[in-house]
């Protein structure tokens, strides 16, 4: 059985994902999100089979069942693809220790966990998809440990794909800037300079597929990403700050 496997696909670039990758007719198609509605809501969009799991990926006990899963069907994994993420922007001081938490389980913990969960039955020439952000590329004040995470998802990605050459396993870091979903819509006092590079999540997903098919470590969806990503190779982290 051939499938694919997509967290955080009841919404924005995970469930765009979702719908470019049920044209490649896979047997099924799994989904997770915490939004159980949301993932109903795909399912009944998707020509795919689809095997839902609404799960919050910050228990453990998430992971358990789809291990469990996993060793009872025992599927072919042509795609991974880890989108499930959260941010909450602000001075560190401001941040709740509850909101910090959050993002450091979810988009570090949970995503490096899914991914080891699924190594196993990732076939040969399989492709992972992890979603990090252009925030990774430089510190950022004001989002300190929301980048602080996507810079680990770069460097994770990265580190993976090299282990996992032998196995000709390709894994592709997605770095867009501001996307337009519910998730930058709900973020407090941005920088107006940043909305007028909002993308939106169905080009993510394309330019991400795409980067994916041709084994590429890194997609940077966007034009004025890919400026920032040049910046952060040629300036001193110095120079960048002060412009934050």
């Amino acid at each position: 059985m051939k499938i694919s496997i997509i967290s955080g696909a009841s919404s924005g670039i995970g469930k765009e994902i979702a719908l470019k990758l049920d044209k490649l007719h896979l047997d099924e198609m799994w989904i997770i999100a915490l939004d159980e509605e949301g993932l109903n809501n795909l399912s009944n969009e998707l020509e795919t089979n689809t095997r839902i799991f609404p799960l919050n990926l910050m228990e453990s006990t998430s992971f358990d069942l789809i291990k469990s899963t996993l060793e009872e069907y025992k599927p072919e994994v042509e795609y991974l693809v880890c989108c499930a993420g959260i941010g909450y922007n602000g001075n560190f001081d401001k941040i709740t220790e509850k909101n910090i938490s959050f993002m450091i389980n979810l988009n570090c913990v949970a995503l490096t966990l899914l991914t080891k969960c699924v190594d196993p039955y990732i076939v040969s020439k399989g492709r992972i998809i992890e979603i990090a952000s252009g925030s990774g590329f430089a510190p950022q004040p004001g989002f300190a440990v929301y980048a602080a995470t996507k810079a680990y998802v770069i460097s994770f990605s990265r580190a993976l794909r090299r282990e996992m050459r032998h196995r000709k396993i390709s894994v592709t870091a997605v770095c867009p800037g501001p996307v337009d979903t519910a998730f930058f819509a709900s973020l407090e006092g941005v920088k107006e300079y940043k909305k007028k590079f909002v993308i939106t999540p169905e080009k993510v997903a394309k330019k991400a597929i795409k980067s994916s098919q041709k084994r590429k470590a890194l997609c940077v969806p966007s034009f004025s990403m890919k400026l920032f990503h040049l910046a952060s190779k040629i300036l001193p982290t110095s120079l960048l700050l002060k412009f934050y």
